[in-house]
């Protein structure tokens, strides 16, 4: 047995995550690609970040002459997190779409990693047809019930430019997907005897500003007062916003929560703010 070298990398990376890398995904081969892994030979591995494939050294003849025939890697990504797609942009705008990657075009960011998106995260522009002919012996029947978060494609051309050229550098076999994370704005419902204060939220980073959205009637017949940031938030796996809720008074401020509960993804409804449907993370306080 030869040794093994690094033939391309896929790696995903999330701004809703504090180190970057997008958790919880699983490749897995569609059933065409599952058996040119076997005939050629190559090794796949998983990471926490994305996958990696190797090709045997001695073997790379055999590559080549597969590569020669339109050769071709198929990935349906699924996120093991049942809420990817409320932390994450863009989202679907149909249930028939689709997010598709491949290698055909290649964009650089600022530090020169090859992104397989036209712009710097992921837009709707990746968005496909689930019947579109990319997908043709991609998608099983169960597919279309839960769907992959994406299907990724990658090439492998014999010529002096491809994968399977002695050229390419380790740079150059590294590709990258990026996802922004979504944003919401955040609405506190302030229930019981806090309710009946003069209350107002304050950001000790002077970051994000709140307004009183009045009182509301919640259901159970829960009397609450609303505040609402002015701006909507980026959703993030561990928050550090530092928001107090203090109640002002005729003899000075008074801190009530030095340290306010943050938005949890699980929490998130649709409003209309300035005539827009916007994303709202409800949080409520007894």
């Amino acid at each position: 047995m030869g040794a093994y070298r690094l033939l391309f990398s896929v790696s995903v990376e999330h701004t809703y995550f504090s180190d970057n890398i997008c958790k919880a995904l699983k490749f897995i081969p569609s059933g065409p690609s599952a058996t040119v892994l076997n005939k050629t030979g190559l090794l796949l591995k998983s990471s926490e970040s994305g996958i990696s494939v190797f090709y045997e050294e001695d073997k790379i003849n055999i590559l080549r002459l597969h590569a020669e025939d339109d050769l071709s890697l198929v990935f349906k990504v699924f996120s093991k997190d049942p809420n990817f797609f409320r932390y994450t942009v863009p989202v679907a705008r149909s249930d028939s779409s689709l997010l598709f990657f491949d290698n055909q075009q290649i964009t650089l960011d600022a530090a020169g990693k090859q992104m397989l998106h036209d712009d710097v995260n992921v837009t709707e522009k990746a968005f496909i047809d689930m019947n579109a002919g990319q997908l043709g012996g991609v998608l099983d029947p169960k597919d279309y019930l839960v769907k992959p978060a994406f299907v990724l494609q990658i090439a492998i051309t014999a010529d002096e430019q491809g994968l399977c050229s002695e050229k390419p550098d380790a740079v150059s076999r590294k590709y990258y997907i990026r996802f922004a994370t979504n944003q919401t704005y955040w609405k506190y419902y302030i229930l019981g005897d806090l309710s009946k204060k003069n209350l107002y939220i304050t950001d000790l980073d002077n970051e994000i500003q709140f307004e009183a959205m009045g009182n509301t009637l919640l259901p159970g017949h829960r009397e609450a007062v609303a505040l609402q940031s002015k701006i909507a938030i980026g959703m993030q796996e561990k928050h550090n916003q530092r928001f107090q809720l203090r109640e002002s008074g005729s003899m000075g401020d008074k801190v009530l929560i030095k340290r306010m509960p943050t938005a949890c993804v699980s929490n998130i409804n649709g409003e209309m703010i300035n005539g827009r449907m916007e994303a709202v993370s409800e949080i409520y306080i007894n």
